[in-house]
């Protein structure tokens, strides 16, 4: 993998975007992949992207998940995580064939989409709250995201935030959905070969800063309020989208 020529400003800014990533990680079980993943991609081809931070990933949702250990959380969700770990296996096998653009246009519609139903006030719609049946449906389509562009977040955080969790819930259950995904995307990844030894390098690499930072947000999301907390959400959200549209565009 070729990383010559890469300037100082990039690298500081892949790292910044890690360390924001990681801590927004640590205080609402997502935020990482969105904010790393395009600046990475930014000085590096998307599918290098992708490979380097599954290894973050892992270990930032393992420490978020093993925090808070509500496992009894999951058996509601187990059609979406079924799915969305088969996915997961699916979208690495078609990463170095996919066009990402098209895939971030989608999730974009998936998540403006409830954006527009959350700030309408609409409460008796909710986009995401759906027959169990067609969770294994966004299940899959969110692995199959997840595994081509390394991002998911825009599905598997409004899914969790139509259903009213606490703080401590909503990041058990969105940073176990990631783990399980990075584990289909490292799965994949070793068999077709994408996890060459130099990006195993430097994806270990990245592993000591992430989960510095997300210790760092799981240390400060005990002291903000559960109204603060969904704020933080929705502005995490909004951000998502902004950046999705850019990166379409």
């Amino acid at each position: 993998m070729d990383l010559t020529g890469i300037g100082l400003g990039l690298l500081v800014l892949a790292m910044l975007a890690i360390a924001m990533g990681s801590i927004f990680k640590g205080l609402t079980g997502v935020g990482l992949p969105i904010l790393a993943v395009p600046m990475m991609a930014s000085f590096t081809s998307v599918e290098n992207a992708v490979v380097l931070m599954v290894l973050p990933g892992l270990a930032a949702n393992s420490l978020v998940v093993l925090t808070h250990r509500k496992w009894h959380l999951l058996a509601t969700h187990k059609t979406f995580l079924i799915t969305g770990f088969v996915g997961g296996v699916l979208g690495t096998w078609l990463l170095s064939a996919l066009d990402d653009r098209w895939l971030k246009l989608t999730l974009a519609t998936c998540l403006g989409a409830y954006l527009i139903q959350y700030f309408s006030g609409r409460a008796d719609v909710k986009l995401f709250r759906i027959p169990r049946w067609l969770s294994g449906v966004l299940g899959a389509s969110a692995g199959t995201i997840q595994g081509a562009t390394g991002i998911s977040a825009p599905i598997v955080g409004p899914y969790y935030h139509t259903g009213g969790l606490t703080r401590e819930s909503y990041a058990f259950t969105a940073a176990f959905t990631f783990l399980l995904f990075s584990v289909a995307q490292l799965t994949s990844m070793v068999q077709v070969e994408l996890m060459t030894p130099d990006r195993l390098f430097i994806g270990l690499g990245a592993v000591v800063p992430t989960l510095l930072f997300t210790q760092l947000g799981i240390r400060y999301s005990g002291k903000i309020s559960d109204h603060t907390f969904n704020r933080i959400l929705v502005v995490l959200f909004v951000l998502m989208e902004f950046k999705l549209i850019i990166d379409f565009l």
